[in-house]
């Protein structure tokens, strides 16, 4: 995977006056991590956007200062709650060499089988993966395949789903990703039948107290 680069420069503006300093077309971006102090930095707000699209939460962004290098991952991306616009950015550093935590977002591909006929939906109840992972090998997604469900009974694990080379899944791998949901109108005629009949039942019930009412009665008279 090639880094994705982002020219910076040293940032001497602080506080209140980082609203001229947006004004200009430059945003405050911040730089931390293990075994280094917090670096002021700023960059061409164009730029930072790009590069924040285009790597996510999983893909390594190399930034340059005037003298340093640091291999980063997005971490926090402010945005003003009215407009929108970018505020600030936080990169954090990371070994290149040693494995990281990460969210990597699930994606579903492909069709399932049992929803063929109206037979069901398809339900997904997670949609990212904690997994470990170099910085440089961090997948982008986790694909589940959706043709394993072929009926109401199967479903899709975290363990079930397939990592590259040199990811580590965090976490138990039993938790169910997707699965088939049964449609809602054959579970609710499904409920009004065990109605009706628990209504037939205590009918019978009724009218069986009643005839037994009735004889208790003739024989006392």
């Amino acid at each position: 995977m090639n880094p994705i680069i982002l020219n910076t420069e040293k940032r001497k503006i602080y506080g209140k006056k980082l609203r001229s300093l947006r004004k200009m077309g430059i945003l405050p971006i911040h730089v931390y991590g293990p075994g280094m102090e917090s670096v002021s930095l700023q960059s061409d707000t164009n730029n930072v956007l790009k590069v924040i699209q285009e790597a996510g939460r999983t893909n390594p962004v190399k930034i340059i200062d005037s003298d340093k290098e640091h291999t980063t991952l997005v971490r926090n991306v402010d945005q003003h709650p009215a407009t929108g616009e970018l505020q600030h950015v936080d990169f954090m550093r990371v070994d290149e060499d040693k494995a990281i935590e990460v969210e990597v977002p699930v994606v579903l591909i492909g069709e399932a089988p049992g929803t063929r006929g109206g037979a069901g939906t398809v339900t997904q109840a997670i949609y990212s993966l904690s997994v470990l992972s170099k910085p440089f090998t961090v997948p982008s997604e986790i694909q589940a395949d959706l043709s394993v469900l072929v009926d109401l009974e199967a479903n899709i694990k975290r363990g079930d789903l397939i990592l590259p080379d040199g990811v580590e899944l965090v976490g138990d791998p039993n938790i169910p990703v997707a699965w088939i949901q049964p449609p809602r109108v054959q579970e609710e005629v499904v409920a009004e039948e065990g109605s009706e009949e628990g209504s037939e039942e205590g009918s019978e019930e009724g009218s069986e107290d009643s005839s037994q009412s009735e004889e208790s009665g003739d024989k006392d008279n």
